[in-house]
């Protein structure tokens, strides 16, 4: 399991907000705040994510017309790649230069995204070119 870094191109990084995943500009003694992501690599671009040490996984989950990030309190290290179940913790991974897109792999065409605005949610969309949201993120091992 490897420790990431990660922000978007807008330089926001993840951190927890009442057990919810949030993308925000944090300074000074706040930076302590963010949430690196735990990264176990399944196969070349596939992954599976969490954060707390790989206790809680990020999973996309469809729900009606829904598609939305949860985190669930599995252990990373107990997921598999031939687990249908485990599908909604996998992502797949595309790079364009030095930023990295994270596709749903549970639900094609949906993306991991930060709002524009600060201190929002992290969630999916399926516009990935739409001006509303950020699906580009920078992703470096700590």
């Amino acid at each position: 399991m490897d420790t990431c870094r990660i922000w978007d191109i807008n330089q926001k990084t993840f951190y927890l907000r009442n057990n919810q995943l949030v993308a925000g500009y944090l300074q000074g003694s706040n930076t302590k705040l963010e949430e690196k992501l735990d990264v176990v690599p399944i196969e070349p671009h596939t992954v599976f994510l969490g954060i707390h040490g790989g206790k809680l996984c990020l999973s996309c989950v469809k729900s009606g017309d829904e598609t939305r990030l949860q985190l669930e309190a599995v252990n990373i290290t107990d997921l598999s790649k031939s687990k249908d179940q485990d599908k909604r913790f996998t992502f797949i991974l595309s790079d364009s230069g030095p930023t990295t897109r994270f596709e749903s792999a549970a639900c094609p065409g949906w993306f991991l995204c930060t709002a524009l605005e600060a201190d929002r949610p992290v969630s999916f969309t399926n516009t990935p070119e739409e001006a509303r949201t950020v699906t580009k993120f920078y992703f470096q091992k700590d």
